[in-house]
């Protein structure tokens, strides 16, 4: 795009940055930096096989990937005129027959890229966008961009699936969890595993780690619908669905006639502020910034038909309240980490999170897992640290610098037993390694390097 007008911004994401062109139709998202050629043939490849997509397939196809005259890469598509999130948080959930009708239509969408061996890789309220005229889109297709352009690991962590939390992976599958999360959005207003006020973050994330997503409690719901989306929720990735195709087919049952498009958008005023906990919490309760989306406004909704589905009755449309909404940030994902911040001594230990009431009891008392971590390696700029257990864990490292008032870094390192931590190569640390089962959180005696007093 050398060469080119000057571009509106729009808004600012996790990663990218949004923009309009000139004309006021076309949405281009910059992203903080240059592709790299893997990266690049990646991209134009998902953008050269959408492309080929039946006419009338619901996605947002992007039109060209462009360099900017600063070096940075930026994808071209058409602007929208809202999305799923700012619909729901505006208006509060969708009407059933919207919810089918969207369900087919993202399914249909999935189905085809599936088939042209596409996975999408971050289904979330965010990438499904609207058209002007009435027609639900999913954006945003590209695993290769969310990989070279890593964003906060715990992003939209409620749209995630278990195993994607744990490995990484990215398929049909994951596809298919993401579907089920969008639609439980749609139809309840809050995600699967909505936030509660006052809850810590790690205990936040054990629950999307290990309780089931709780059954949707809506009037007027046919048991059809909430069964398919139950399914697509289920946290192994065997009892989901065999594939979306399938998932498509059983949403064209359910519809007594053709799908019927999501109506157009209107303007209405701006939702209230979100809570926040007070500032002596660090972690936000609701309100996270949404990831960026070709949309021109966030204070568009999309109004419930008069049309509800055959025996059932009208929903009620409540506003949504903040704290069931909003992400919570700065925490590992995996593991139940909930760490003491801001004070001139090193902190590594993590206050204790109490067990989660939904867990299945298990028979007898458990044996405690020995988690051991060995002296660090200082290799100056990077330490190096090995560690280990008795058993299978999910494990993180938390590293506390000394003089530093930031709170503690945590890093992922899955199910790895060694790691290569980035340092100040003259400032001194203690590290803590911390493992879960996904029941219990574990952790192993603190080390420091270079003299640094490490008090629990």
């Amino acid at each position: 795009m050398r060469g080119s007008s000057p571009l509106t911004e729009l808004r600012r994401g996790p990663v990218a940055t949004l923009y309009s062109g000139q004309s006021g139709a076309v949405a281009v998202k910059v992203f903080p930096g240059r592709f790299d050629r893997r990266t690049l043939a990646a991209a134009e490849r998902v953008r050269r096989r959408l492309a080929t997509a039946p006419a009338g397939t619901p996605v947002l196809p992007v039109d060209s990937i462009d360099l900017l005259d600063d070096g940075r890469h930026a994808l071209r598509m058409e602007l929208c005129g809202g999305s799923l999130a700012t619909l729901v948080a505006a208006s509060g959930p969708l009407a059933v027959a919207d919810v089918v009708a969207l369900g087919r239509a993202l399914s249909g969408a999935l189905a085809v890229a599936h088939g042209l061996g596409i996975p999408h890789g971050g289904v979330n309220p965010n990438n499904v966008l609207f058209r002007a005229p009435r027609q639900p889109l999913l954006a945003d297709f590209g695993v290769a961009l969310r990989q070279a352009f890593p964003r906060d690991p715990v992003h939209l962590i409620e749209f995630v699936p278990p195993e994607a939390l744990r490995t990484d992976s990215v398929d049909e599958r994951t596809d298919l969890y993401g579907l089920g999360a969008v639609l439980h959005f749609a139809l309840t207003g809050h995600p699967p595993h909505p936030g509660r006020l006052g809850e810590q973050p790690g205990e936040r994330v054990l629950r999307v780690l290990g309780s089931p997503v709780p059954a949707i409690n809506r009037d007027g719901v046919p048991v059809e619908l909430s069964t398919v989306v139950a399914r697509m929720l289920a946290a192994d990735p065997a009892h989901r669905p065999p594939g979306v195709a399938a998932v498509a087919q059983q949403f064209a049952a359910m519809s007594s006639a053709p799908a019927e498009p999501v109506p157009a958008p209107m303007p209405v005023p701006a939702p209230p502020p979100v809570a926040v906990l007070p500032k002596s919490n660090p972690y936000r309760v609701a309100g996270e910034a949404p990831e960026e989306s070709t949309t021109d406004s966030p204070s568009k909704i999309f109004p419930e038909p008069d049309v509800a589905p055959r025996g059932a009755r009208p929903p009620s449309r409540r506003p949504l309240v903040a704290a069931a909404v909003g992400m919570v940030v700065l925490v590992a994902v995996v593991l139940v980490l909930v760490l003491r911040s801001g004070t001139d001594e090193l902190a590594t230990t993590p206050r204790p999170v109490p067990p989660v009431p939904s867990a299945p009891a298990v028979p007898g008392p458990a044996a405690s897992a020995r988690l051991d971590l060995a002296e660090p390696e200082d290799l100056g700029d990077r330490i190096v640290l090995n560690w280990s257990s008795d058993r299978p864990l999910d494990f993180a490292v938390v590293i506390a610098g000394d003089g530093e008032s930031k709170p503690n870094r945590v890093l992922l390192a899955q199910r790895n037993h060694t790691m290569r931590v980035p340092v100040d190569p003259v400032r001194r640390y203690c590290f803590l390694v911390q493992g879960t089962d996904q029941e219990k959180v574990y952790e192993s005696q603190y080390r420091s390097v270079r003299g640094a007093v490490c008090r629990e």
